[in-house]
């Protein structure tokens, strides 16, 4: 599948494209002004659209969505020739993202069709992706996946941080991982299995948590939970049974004890402690009544003189300091005594309630035993029994979380089997490996060697969970050891470029996509790597048939050995975009 024509019922420069290398190149007009930038022209934009245009979901994100009144009335028209040899136009508006139609012909369209005879006409979004399904036919990423892989033939700016994981994989590893598993001819299914699996397994631990965290279970009291529910369970029996003839001895004998047994013991230590509290509240009372000793010094001085006796200063120094030390000392153990006295004070409140608490339930035992009423009796017990079934009831709710615990525990051990499973099958299909992969692998170290000079290898090593990672670098010359230039950005961006194409050209002689659109991918390289690149893809579009689209501004046009810039021919530049005013933008103005 190769693109076409692209075109729009208004503000956008409509676009046919070529066999071989598409070139879309921005050209600086007027260099002196600082303030315009050939990076806003709309080269990347314009991956947007293609996506648009081939059924990607419009998010809040997607600059269409974005500017609603920039893009109200904009149809977007997509014509792709597909792999049987027929074309097919895709037509999709912005307001009506939702509604696509289909037109399939023997022939390329010509002109701008103002009305068409669409064989689906505004079909519902999933509608949509099975037609577009159907008309594909893909063998590679077949059925309703074929989209899973095109992010990797319309790669930004952003895409080249990584060759195998994209700036939209974001998520989880079996978003992406599997369809990488795909590519390189596994089976993708496998590896997202295992995913799966330990996905399964780790809801399973988080369900274990939540019940822990409500702290009704604890796993190790199991049997201890078990006797204390029999136990309640056989007084709830006895009761049930006496309450049910009406004979009340066993209740009014446990009452009796209850009354004879707890309750007297009970009130008689809170007043024990009630009479100890009340008579230390009195004795603090009464220290921190009294007044602070003081001793008059002037007094003592004027007597003296009275009475003709010397008074010596050493002796009024060591009076006032006697007056100062005591005046300080009582002072501190007012200040205990006080927070002595309101902890007292507390606690004779919280005895004084819990006396009451226990008098009413004292009094109410009482007036039980002296009732010669069945029926009040009968109304009392009743709700004593409701207690003991609400205990068993807490008892077995606590028990059903252990179990509950206990069978996620096994599910777990199930699922750690089908993992080991899985794990295996996973180590056993890297193992066999099979022809694609080892094609592309080929394609790739041929690519990197003819543009960069260096031998490249693509590797899946596996750890020992079975967990997969997808490595591409460049390595020595001579020992064939990985070097540190595939994680510089230039070369990285290189290694992106080469996985695609290696893919492409090794499924050149299937149904799949036949076309790649690398956004600024020349940007950094050396000229001579540029001289390299644009020569192998011409090479690989014309001996494979495949169709090569490249983002590119003048300023990037690779120099020849005499330092003279080479430009693409006209038959190559599909579309001029430049930066003298906003007519020179993919869409005729700026937003």
């Amino acid at each position: 599948m190769r693109l076409n024509k692209i075109y729009a019922s208004k503000g956008f420069k409509n676009i046919e494209f070529v066999d071989g290398l598409n070139v879309i190149l921005g050209e600086i007009v007027d260099k002196g002004d600082k303030n315009k930038d050939t990076h806003n022209l709309g080269k990347t934009s314009l991956i947007n659209v293609i996506d648009f245009c081939l059924l990607k979901k419009l998010d809040k994100d997607n600059f269409l969505k974005k500017h609603p009144k920039v893009f109200k009335g904009h149809v977007f028209y997509l014509e792709i020739l597909l792999n049987d040899g027929k074309y097919l136009l895709i037509k999709r508006s912005v307001e009506k993202s939702s509604k696509i139609s289909f037109k399939s012909s023997a022939v390329k369209v010509t002109g701008f069709p103002l009305v068409v005879d669409w064989d689906e006409d505004e079909v519902s979004f999933s509608k949509a992706k099975t037609i577009l399904s159907r008309f594909l036919d893909f063998d590679i990423l077949a059925g309703d996946n074929f989209r899973a892989g095109l992010s990797y033939f319309l790669r930004n700016q952003y895409d080249y941080r990584d060759v195998f994981q994209l700036a939209k994989f974001v998520g989880k590893h079996k978003d992406w991982k599997p369809i990488i598993f795909d590519l390189l001819g596994f089976d993708g299914k496998v590896l997202f299995k295992k995913y799966e699996l330990e996905d399964e397994k780790q809801s399973l631990l988080e369900a274990i948590h939540q019940i822990e965290e409500q702290k009704v279970v604890d796993t190790k009291e199991i049997d201890k939970l078990k006797g204390i529910l029999e136990i309640k369970k056989e007084e709830k029996r006895l009761a049930e049974a006496q309450v049910d003839n009406f004979n009340f001895y066993h209740q009014d004998k446990q009452v009796n004890e209850e009354l004879l047994e707890k309750l007297d013991a009970q009130i008689s230590s809170y007043n024990s402690l009630r009479y100890n509290l009340t008579s230390e509240i009195e004795k603090i009372g009464a220290v921190l009544g009294n007044q602070l000793p003081s001793f008059d010094v002037d007094a003592m001085q004027e007597l003296y003189g009275q009475v003709q006796i010397y008074f010596p200063k050493d002796l009024l120094r060591q009076y006032s300091d006697l007056q100062e030390f005591n005046v300080q000392i009582s002072t501190e153990r007012q200040k205990y005594l006080s927070k002595g006295l309101t902890d007292c004070k507390n606690e004779l409140i919280e005895v004084e309630k819990s006396l009451q608490e226990l008098e009413a339930r004292k009094s109410v035992s009482i007036s039980v035993l002296k009732d010669k009423d069945s029926y009040e009796k009968f109304k009392y017990y009743q709700k004593e029994l409701a207690k003991a079934e609400s205990e068993i009831a807490r008892i077995e709710e606590r028990l059903e979380g252990v179990e509950k615990v206990h069978g996620l525990e096994d599910l777990i051990a199930e699922k750690n089997v089908a993992i080991e499973k899985s794990v295996k099958s996973v180590k056993d299909v890297v193992g066999r490996g099979n022809d694609f992969y080892k094609e592309i692998r080929k394609n790739f170290h041929w690519i990197v060697k003819t543009v960069l000079g260096a031998p490249a290898v693509i590797s899946i090593p596996l750890n020992s969970e079975g967990n997969v990672d997808f490595n591409a670098d460049v390595q020595n010359q001579s020992d064939l050891e990985v070097t540190a230039e595939g994680q510089g950005t230039t070369y990285k961006k290189m290694l992106c470029i080469a996985f695609d194409l290696a893919v492409l050209i090794t499924y050149s002689q299937h149904s799949f996509y036949r076309f790649v659109y690398h956004d600024g991918c020349l940007e950094g390289l050396d000229d001579r790597k540029k001289l390299n690149f644009i020569a192998l893809v011409r090479d690989v579009c014309k001996k494979y048939g495949l169709q090569y689209i490249l983002t590119i501004i003048d300023s990037d046009l690779p120099h020849d050995e005499h330092g003279k810039i080479v430009v693409f021919p006209d038959n190559e530049v599909v579309l001029r975009l430049y930066d003298k005013d906003e007519s020179g933008t993919l869409f005729g103005e700026s937003f």
